[in-house]
């Protein structure tokens, strides 16, 4: 008993005790002798390196703070730049007699077909977006995609019709029960062609030494273009190609334009009686389909195909959000960085918007409107000028 006692009683706890101490000692001394105590060691943490202007990366982490990555490249996320609300306008003329330089203004009649024959790209059409050929300058042809099939069209005609067939939509192969499950292929994402559908440089018009250095201009809108005026349908040319009252126009009766059409005012316009019969983002009114664009984020977000929006293939559509201005709604992506917009835009407010020009000076470069020079085919010298955006 007095063994037992003995055992049980207290002792002060030393240095020398190589049972006793902190865990940390514990393991220390368990690591071998003469470590018992020792404070733990600590491994440098490797400080991650990320990527500079302009080097590679794969997501916006590998870049340093500041930069985002776009297209694989470490780049500013901000560009610090604000819209200005401004565009640059090219001005050829004001008056006939500027589109002429030094050439007669008398056309011989046998010479009027010249220009809309032997002129390869229409003076005056400018490549932008188009819901038709009327919105095109200088007798420009408003061409874009079929939604679903993604053939080129001028119009809804040449957009072959996605029908249900035996369970599934004839164009994309979706499951339907109806036609009415199966996206419209409408003609969508116009844009101004500028190339002249006339254009037939072995037309002896062309080679006839009298119809040579004779100014066959006319100013409209500022451009020089080929002129609007004609005594037959052979001095039209383009999206206006019939000759009436002394005019081109696209149309003379609804025979001219294709069976979903009828001609107004000298136009090809879709007659309508329901919404459901216009295309893409066209509304019925006063039995003509008129271009309103998007009504709600829902339209944007179940559109067929983003191409038709001028949008990169692989955008999810989801992302789109209907943004509204002057009337007309636009499909939009949301943005929250510059890096997000295009090359030419800027984020402001959360849309991308154009960065725009500030003065006139500048229009010339952002036009690559240099060293200009006149001849007999384009007599007139044209500026440039920095307006407010329309």
């Amino acid at each position: 008993m007095m063994g037992v006692s003995g055992a049980c009683s207290a002792t002060p706890a030393s240095s020398s005790d190589p049972g006793v101490g902190s865990v940390a000692g514990a393991g220390a001394g368990s690591a071998g002798p003469g470590t018992a105590g020792a404070a733990p060691s600590h491994k440098p943490v490797a400080r991650i390196k990320r990527g500079r202007l302009g080097i590679g990366c794969s997501v916006k982490n590998d870049c340093a703070a500041g930069l985002s990555c776009i297209q694989g490249v470490c780049q500013p996320s901000s560009f610090e730049l604000s819209p200005t609300g401004k565009e640059c306008v090219q001005i050829d003329c004001t008056e006939p007699a500027d589109c002429c330089g030094n050439l007669p203004m008398e056309v011989p009649e046998k010479c009027r077909a010249r220009p809309s024959t032997c002129v390869q790209e229409l003076p005056g059409c400018v490549e932008k977006a188009c819901t038709r050929s009327a919105d095109c300058a200088g007798g420009g042809v408003c061409v874009g995609q079929c939604a679903v099939s993604s053939g080129e069209c001028r119009g809804n005609v040449d957009c072959l019709a996605n029908k249900c067939l035996e369970g599934k939509c004839s164009l994309n192969f979706t499951a339907c029960q109806s036609d009415a499950d199966c996206a419209a292929n409408t003609c969508a994402g116009g844009s101004c062609s500028c190339d002249n559908p006339n254009y037939s440089p072995l037309n002896p018009v062309c080679q006839d030494p009298d119809c040579a250095d004779k100014c066959f201009w006319s100013c409209e809108d500022s451009r020089c273009v080929i002129p609007t005026n004609c005594s037959t349908s052979d001095d039209c040319f383009g999206s206006k190609p019939q000759c009436v009252d002394g005019s081109c126009v696209e149309c003379s009766s609804s025979s001219d334009c294709s069976f979903d059409k009828i001609c107004v005012a000298g136009n090809c316009e879709t007659s309508c009686q329901n919404d459901a019969q216009c295309g893409l983002f066209e509304a019925c009114q006063v039995g003509e389909c008129t271009y309103v664009g998007c009504r709600s984020d829902r339209e944007c977000t179940l559109i067929p195909d983003v191409r038709s929006l001028a949008l990169a293939p692989g955008v999810d559509p989801r992302l789109l959000r209907c943004h509204t201005a002057d009337g007309v709604g636009r499909c939009i992506i949301p943005c929250q960085t510059d890096s997000q917009c295009g090359p030419t835009e800027v984020c402001s407010g959360g849309l991308c918007q154009y960065i725009g020009c500030d003065s006139s000076t500048e229009c010339a470069t952002i036009l690559g409107v240099h060293e200009q020079g006149s001849s007999s085919e384009r007599p007139w010298v044209g500026s440039v000028e920095c307006r407010a955006l329309e």
